[in-house]
């Protein structure tokens, strides 16, 4: 038995290591053919370590009205504006604001009372030459002329002097306009005219003195050269006291007018009372608001009197249209050098374009710093366009863009390119059809 058993032992130990021996061959096949598969060839790195396929980008061709838009900036202001510093008001020592009756903003029409210093008046009226004299009874020329012109406009002058001239009837209208503000009328002669009345009184007396001595003369019996040369004397009394009167009275001085071009004007800005008087004292703009753009020559070649425009102001949050009314000459900014010698330039070159808008804008519009897109072309009605990048040029000269067919195929269109704007050019097909909706390459 024990040997039998002994047998039997070593029997089942050899069938353990014959089984132990064909599963580690069988694991190690197992290993060689799960190594042979993460077993990679140099030629097989390299096509795994290259890029994907280039992928093809692609825009749809549109069918839309294209403009061709020039984008600036610009500056509104009003078509005239006028800086107005007053003198010192006559007898007094300090220019002083002692008035402002109209705050910046505010509407100005002809005749309205503007503010005061040392306590005159400035009042505005129509003209468009500045006041540089002041107006006295007697005197005339195209300033008295202009003076008739604004009186009349606010009906305080009917004529009655001779054109250009400040006789009677423009004193009358003189009083008139002071009357209206509320403030005593200025005199040749000072306050109330004070000052003319002697001359004035030995005026009349000498008149009235000549005229005895005629009276005299004529009932006595001396003859008629005496009589004659006293009816002489009192001529020339009476011809003295007309140069007088005709010399004399309610006048209009020059620190007293404001003239504007046109109305209604805006106070643009304006001195505070109780202050000196620094100039400018008070600066006025009339006339419509317009935007004035400083372009660059380069920018200006395809631009034309009549294009439009669109104005826009990101502070109000408002859009208006417009259209260009002016483009200047090629301009430089000068400045004198520090040596005082002749001027030189401090900037680059530019051409001023003025652009007009279509309706009136209001005052919060004037001095806002606005964007301007012109429309320097656009397409009478729709058109195919394509994004700038899809055309290519040939060394045949032709001009192509490429299409892609529903499965991925190419192929070259032939265009004839016209306008362009905002990155698209308008295209028409040569001999091929090219419709809304294909697909044009843009890029790789």
């Amino acid at each position: 038995m024990t040997s039998e058993n002994q047998q039997g032992g070593t029997h089942l130990n050899t069938r353990r290591k014959v089984l132990a021996v064909a599963a580690g061959a069988g694991l190690v096949s197992l290993g060689g053919v799960i190594g042979a598969a993460f077993v990679k060839s140099p030629e097989q790195f390299r096509a795994e370590a290259a890029g994907p396929d280039a992928t093809v980008l692609t825009a749809r061709v549109e069918k839309r009205v294209l403009a061709s838009t020039v984008i600036t900036r610009g500056a509104v202001g009003a078509t005239h504006q006028v800086e107005v510093t007053p003198a010192t008001a006559a007898g007094a020592s300090t220019a002083l604001v002692t008035g402002v009756y109209r705050e910046i903003g505010a509407r100005v029409q002809p005749g309205d009372l503007l503010l005061s210093v040392s306590g005159r008046p400035l009042i505005a009226l129509p003209g468009p030459l500045a006041a540089y004299r002041d107006l006295r009874p007697g005197d005339s020329g195209l300033d008295v002329e202009q003076l008739h012109r604004a009186l009349r406009a606010l009906k305080h002058y009917a004529g009655g002097d001779r054109v250009g001239v400040f006789g009677p009837a423009t004193k009358l209208a003189v009083r008139r306009l002071y009357r209206r503000v509320g403030y005593a009328v200025p005199d040749t002669g000072g306050f109330n005219g004070r000052g003319d009345l002697p001359a004035l009184r030995a005026a009349a007396d000498a008149v009235e003195l000549a005229q005895a001595e005629v009276d005299a003369a004529q009932a006595s019996v001396a003859g008629q050269g005496q009589l004659a040369a006293a009816k002489r004397k009192l001529a020339r009394a009476k011809d003295d006291q007309a140069a007088l009167i005709a010399t004399t009275g309610p006048m209009v001085p020059m620190a007293e007018l404001a003239y504007l071009a046109a109305f209604p004007a805006t106070v643009v800005s304006v001195g505070a009372v109780g202050q000196p008087v620094k100039a400018p004292l008070i600066v006025l703009s009339s006339g419509a608001l317009e935007v004035a753009c400083r372009m660059r020559p380069d920018q200006v070649g395809a631009l034309q009197n009549g294009m439009k425009a669109q104005i826009t102001s990101e502070s109000l949050g408002n859009s208006t249209s417009g259209t260009i009314t002016s483009i200047g000459p090629l301009t430089t900014d000068t400045e004198t050098s520090a040596t005082g010698a002749a001027p030189v330039s401090s900037g680059a070159a530019y051409r001023l374009v003025t652009v007009t808008p279509t309706k009136a804008l209001g005052s919060e519009w004037n001095r806002q710093d606005v964007r301007v897109a012109i429309t320097a072309a656009q397409t009478p009605g729709e058109v195919l366009v394509v994004p700038v990048s899809a055309l290519s040029a040939g060394a045949d000269g032709k001009t192509t863009v490429s299409v892609v067919a529903g499965d991925g195929q190419q192929r070259l269109v032939e265009v004839r390119p016209g306008i362009s704007g905002d990155g698209f050019f308008e295209v028409t097909p040569v001999n091929d059809d090219l419709v809304p909706g294909s697909r044009v390459v843009i890029g790789k």
